[in-house]
């Protein structure tokens, strides 16, 4: 076997992989590439249609991060994203806040997921769990421990009511941190725990701005960022406008809601589906086309 062959197992079958036709790769064949491709760094589309050229990888631990689920290989990014990771987990451990857990980020090549997310297509996206596993804090997780140990819940999804026993001082603290970094686009987290924080911080609220309430997302915060200046592929979100602590929140604890929460709601007719999802960003054939970098797997 070559020195290459050895040190560089996958690149040869991602090479092989990125010279097939996409539809003879697999169902999803962005799952299937394993290394980033060798192009300047580019986030392609938007977060939930879009794809990623000459990503990073994120390092396994590092001050005051440790990443989570690896066995995902969902820990790429846009170097951008991987700057702001270590700079926000820095900024954490220098608080005296303790050490991230951070889940999934994007695929060595963006694109979509076959399950678990409809955006963290374009490398800009990170899950950043609430809780923090004690054994984080004292040493590296064993490869086990970072696929095996469990998110702690902050709020129960069906009733709407925070998990008092599982709150943590820290969170408010922590967010408020990503909140104010101007790289910082949006940061989703249940509506309970959005709640939770607008009546801690009373009118000292503008920084919850950022911070909107969406389904799920009761045991990680989701940080997404904007797009990185100069990247004109990317296509950004506009900025969130309106009382951070208003009507927005307030509809989440509404009847409406909570009818279509336990399946009560009226019937409305739905609207046909597209037979196919909307197609991908034509420069994202490019990226999956692209030769493999030259990182060790």
């Amino acid at each position: 076997m070559s020195p290459f062959a050895r040190f560089y197992p996958n690149l040869i079958i991602t090479t092989l992989l990125a010279s097939l036709p996409l539809l003879a790769l697999a169902k999803n064949p962005w799952e299937a590439v394993e290394i980033p491709s060798s192009q300047p760094p580019t986030s392609i589309g938007n977060y939930t249609n879009g794809c990623l050229g000459g990503a990073e990888q994120m390092p396994l631990r590092g001050e005051g991060f440790q990443l989570v689920r690896t066995g995902r290989n969902r820990h790429y990014g846009n170097p951008y994203l991987v700057d702001f990771l270590k700079d926000f987990s820095r900024s954490v451990a220098e608080a005296s806040l303790g050490r991230l857990q951070i889940g999934d980020m994007s695929m060595a090549r963006g694109g979509p997921f076959t399950s678990g997310h409809r955006s963290h297509q374009m490398g800009l996206d990170a899950d950043i769990w609430f809780s923090q596993d004690a054994r984080a804090a004292k040493r590296p997780l064993t490869p086990w421990e970072r696929d095996n140990i469990s998110a702690i819940p902050l709020a129960d999804e069906r009733q709407h009511e925070l998990i008092t026993e599982n709150w943590d001082p820290r969170v408010p603290k922590i967010l408020r941190l990503a909140s104010e970094d101007d790289r910082v686009a949006r940061i989703f987290v249940h509506p309970t725990i959005k709640r939770k924080m607008c009546d801690i911080a009373g009118d000292d609220n503008e920084w919850l701005r950022k911070v909107r309430p969406w389904w799920g997302h009761n045991y990680h915060f989701h940080v997404r960022l904007d797009c990185p200046p100069d990247d004109a592929s990317c296509t950004p979100q506009a900025p969130v406008r309106g009382n951070p602590c208003g009507k927005d929140l307030d509809w989440w604890f509404s009847n409406e809601f909570y009818a279509i929460l336990n399946g009560t709601a009226p019937k409305r007719p739905k609207p046909a589906k597209p037979s196919e999802p909307p197609p991908m960003p034509a420069r994202c054939e490019q990226v999956m086309s692209a030769p493999p970098s030259l990182i060790d797997k």
